[in-house]
């Protein structure tokens, strides 16, 4: 949840860094010592006083991925979506240039471009869909065609 307290402070690199820390590919030169699948999360890790310290257990115990998942998808790229439509509102390291993400939503496709000219962490600049310029960050449902085109820039 560290995550995406950070991200919804507005806290991009720090989110990142948290979500890197704990990424099972980010923990591959570990392998050895971690004993766990790369692409897992463990339920728990052995501390440093342990007789096997880094060591990973039981990861089919753990509600760490749908965990990180929220704190990625909701937090670091801020895809929010509530009954109405969606916000977007995303929080990523100030060295990111851009970023894509393709996202089918209620049976509509998201093309979204996020373009980060000034290198910020957070805040939002403008958001065009399907060519025509919003007032805030969020898009109804109801603005949605089958396909679309969303630039947002921080």
């Amino acid at each position: 949840w560290l995550i995406l307290a950070e991200a919804l402070c507005g806290h991009g690199d720090r989110a990142f860094t948290y979500f890197m820390e704990n990424a099972p590919a980010a923990q591959n030169d570990r392998a050895e010592t971690r004993r766990l699948e790369p692409y897992c999360y463990g339920q728990f890790t052995e501390g440093s006083a342990s007789e096997h310290p880094g060591r990973s257990h039981v990861h089919w115990l753990t509600g760490t991925a749908s965990t990180m998942m929220v704190g990625c998808v909701e937090g670091i790229l801020g895809l929010r979506p509530d009954l109405e439509g969606i916000t977007i509102a995303p929080s990523i390291p100030k060295d990111w240039d851009c970023l894509e993400i393709e996202k089918d939503f209620r049976g509509k496709h998201l093309c979204i471009h996020i373009e980060n000219p000034d290198h910020r962490e957070s805040g939002i600049e403008k958001l065009i869909v399907n060519g025509s310029a919003l007032e805030s960050n969020y898009i109804p449902a109801a603005l949605l065609q089958e396909d679309n085109e969303i630039l947002l820039t921080l």
